[in-house]
């Protein structure tokens, strides 16, 4: 596969970009196979990717249980990667379909060169500063603190970091760095330095990496015949303090490793404050702008405003499809996978949410914001089918307001809690039980009494990493403390079920009437005691879960002082003495009736 190219996009809220991004690299003239490594979206940027390019077997997504940061992200999707160059590219960026074709062409050229660059463009067609620079040393970074550069002080080495505003040259040179927004490497290369250091979480990884390939005798080449567009920031925008904190972190962390000799180090007492100085302006800069008292442009309207502009935003769909199925809740863990798998089968697919995408209409999807509690959109009377994702609890009240003009297949979604907290301490979870109990019966009721065919689906422990309120929050605790704390040795048995296993559940018994009128449990294909699945997240993190037992009553008091912190508000201090406790259920009637098929825990689809 030496001609073919392996492309890593790490993503984090990339709003409509990624699949635009994702479309440009497959449109490519040479053989490309993508890996967007996900860091825990929240936004619907997968959701949309699923639904234009899922099918496509050169895709591959990653689902990482947390935001990782930059290098280890895109590290781990690597070590998937097959080609023998690998394109590490931000999710923000388009390139055009020769843009690879022609970049090759350096490698082949010469076998010295390990990565190159292009020339990167703003939407507006600027350049974009950073696509070709000098690495900043400790005496450049000096220089540029004291406003020295066009001063008789300064020499030879303290030229400016950045290109940007020097001429451009008319072919590809050798240069000290390029942007990590768009990074080509040769695998042996690559082999030879090393993966990125994921001591950063992000910014001057590819400064490190672009000094480590020189370092070990490789070429650095930018070429200024090849361009790409890249908006920049969208992924970083809702957090922008957090992002200047690493991005000066970084900094400071780069000096360390490179430049210890006695020249720099003396330069430190200067350029250490004026890093923290520069991080504490900017971080009152962003602040003042978060509060609205300046305006500035928002990346992700710039980037709408890009997606317009090259007329890549597919339009609505205005052919009536042969079935009207109506997704409430639709924003959910399960609403991820089951909107593409809904468009895919040629459904006319309206999603109902509080929180729809804050980019319109989304590859033919029709989203409709409402609270199905108080309202009801009058899409859902004429739908042929309606899959509840919301609480199950509001689905009778649904049944009863459309009576005899709403959907005549109905499937919902409950919860094996039913039986788990039918006996617990605290009255909210016993609540839940009546709830769940009620539900189920009234839901049975109505369907006799309008001719409305039913399913209910009562999942385990559902996870979609980034996501859910269960492994996501195992995954966050060891991440931040490399340790969990268990009662007892927590030998009680799991059935983690993958929240896209139960979206194919529910797309297989819409016309499936072997399931018309029952109730499932839907779990997953493997029972793992709670530490062995504790086990499981670490090593999906890429770190040893060191296991600590501690009495009782000692994690009941962690877990209530940690729930009144508003992140971890649904935990509760019975979930501590539920670890030892079984809660397994047989899906053997789902396997038979509708060949539910779900996956080992913490594996990917298809591997």
């Amino acid at each position: 596969m030496q001609q073919s190219v392996s492309v890593v996009i790490v993503n984090y809220n990339g709003g409509p970009l990624l699949s635009e991004c994702v479309q440009s690299v497959l449109d490519s003239t040479v053989p490309v196979e993508v890996f967007v490594s996900d860091n825990a979206s929240r936004d619907a940027s997968l959701i949309e990717l699923r639904m234009r390019l899922g099918n496509d077997p050169r895709l591959t997504i990653i689902e990482n249980p947390t935001n990782l940061g930059f290098a280890k992200a895109n590290n781990l999707a690597f070590r998937q990667t097959r080609s023998g160059f690998v394109l590490f590219l931000n999710p923000d960026c388009i390139i055009k379909p020769t843009t690879l074709e022609q970049m090759l062409t350096l490698f082949f050229e010469d076998p010295q060169v390990g990565m190159a660059g292009c020339m990167i463009r703003n939407p507006d067609g600027t350049e974009q500063p950073g696509c070709r620079r000098n690495i900043p040393t400790p005496w450049r970074t000096f220089v540029q603190i004291l406003a020295l550069e066009n001063t008789r002080f300064v020499k030879g080495d303290a030229i400016a970091y950045l290109h940007v505003g020097q001429p451009v040259p008319e072919s590809a040179i050798t240069i000290e760095a390029i942007s990590g927004a768009f990074m080509l490497v040769r695998r042996s290369a690559l082999d030879v330095v090393g993966l990125m250091d994921e001591g950063y979480f992000m910014h001057f990884e590819d400064l490190d990496w672009c000094l480590r390939f020189k370092q070990a005798g490789w070429k650095v080449l930018f070429e200024p015949r090849v361009e790409i567009v890249h908006v920049g920031g969208v992924c970083t925008v809702s957090r922008p303090i957090s992002v200047e904190f690493h991005k000066h972190l970084g900094m400071a962390r780069f000096f360390i490793k490179f430049f210890r000799d006695f020249k720099s180090l003396r330069l430190y007492p200067i350029i250490m404050p004026g890093i923290l100085g520069r991080f504490l302006y900017r971080a009152i800069v962003n602040g003042l702008a978060n509060v609205g008292l300046f305006k500035r442009r928002s990346p992700r309207k710039l980037a709408l405003e890009m997606v317009e502009q090259l007329h890549l935003v597919h339009p609505e769909k205005i052919n009536i499809k042969p079935r009207r199925v109506v997704v409430t809740g639709a924003t959910s863990l399960i609403g991820d996978y089951l909107l593409p798998i809904l468009l895919h089968q040629n459904d006319e697919v309206h999603a109902v949410s509080r929180r729809p995408p804050d980019y319109g209409k989304s590859a033919g999807i029709f989203w409709h914001h409402a609270d199905i509690a108080s309202d009801l959109p009058e899409v859902i009377r004429g739908a042929d089918v309606l899959i509840h994702l919301a609480p199950l609890a509001s689905l009778p009240l649904i049944m009863r307001r459309l009576a005899d003009e709403g959907p005549k297949r109905v499937i919902g979604f409950g919860s094996t809690s039913l039986f788990t907290k039918a006996n617990s301490a605290l009255e909210s979870e016993r609540n839940l039980v009546k709830g769940l109990e009620d539900a189920e019966s009234q839901i049975a009721i109505l369907g006799r009494q309008y001719g409305i065919r039913w399913t209910i689906f009562r999942p385990t422990l559902v996870y979609h990493l980034g996501r859910d309120k269960n492994v996501t929050t195992i995954a966050a605790f060891l991440k931040r403390f490399g340790f969990f704390p268990l009662v007892n040795g927590a030998v009680g048995k799991r059935q983690p079920v993958h929240a896209e296993d139960l979206a194919m559940a529910a797309s297989k018994v819409i016309d499936h009437r072997q399931a018309f009128d029952k109730a499932y449990n839907l779990s997953g294909s493997e029972t793992l005691p709670y530490r062995e699945m504790v086990e499981r997240i670490g090593h999906c993190l890429g770190q040893r879960a060191l296991m600590v037992d501690i009495p009782l009553p000692l994690l009941q008091v962690i877990i209530l002082l940690a729930s009144m912190i508003p992140k971890y508000q649904h935990l509760n201090t019975e979930m501590a003495t539920r670890v030892n406790l079984d809660m397994c259920f047989e899906n053997e009637e789902a396997r038979n009736d509708f060949d539910f098929n779900p996956r080992p825990f913490m594996t990917p689809r298809g591997s």
